[in-house]
């Protein structure tokens, strides 16, 4: 019993560690953040700065990297990089949710509109272009489904990938 209270003791103990460590991390304390593994292999000359030459040798970073350089120096902190990493994790996940909600609402508007055959349509979106996809019974019904789709807020364009049985 006693050498199971001291299990608990020290578990209690270690989450308590881990949960201050997560808080600090979550604050910006530097120390508590782990250092940048893609930062400090490009950092060839261990300056603590990314130079444009640096930044050539990771694509993911040379696309960042212009927008990233908040300072306009020329180079990269490493807090540079990892502001600039989120910011472009935040913006993919909100085309992403944009894009599913357009997708959502296409397949809304066809179930609702009479004469579509709407469970043989396959709807996929991608940055506000909406792909239709399946099979359908005529003409008709192609050109109405692109025409319902084109109606939905947020759409940017339609590509009709229909096909006529």
């Amino acid at each position: 019993m006693k050498q199971l209270s001291w299990i608990v003791i020290g578990c209690v103990a270690l989450g308590s560690q881990a949960g201050t460590q997560a808080a600090q991390a979550q604050s910006g304390d530097p120390a508590a953040r782990q250092p940048d593994v893609t930062f400090n292999r490009l950092d060839t000359n261990k300056d603590g700065f990314l130079s444009r030459k640096e930044a050539e040798a990771d694509k993911d970073v040379m696309r960042l990297f212009d927008k990233a350089d908040t300072n306009k120096d020329g180079k990269l902190s490493e807090d540079e990089l990892v502001k600039a990493r989120a910011r472009d994790d935040r913006e993919k996940a909100a085309q992403y949710a944009s894009d599913s909600a357009i997708t959502a609402r296409v397949k809304a508007a066809l179930l609702a509109e009479k004469g579509i055959p709407s469970t043989a349509i396959t709807v996929e979106t991608y940055k506000g272009v909406v792909q239709l996809s399946g099979f359908v019974d005529g003409a008709g019904q192609v050109s109405h489904a692109a025409s319902v789709a084109a109606r939905v807020g947020g759409v940017k364009s339609v590509k009709n990938g229909l096909s006529i049985k």
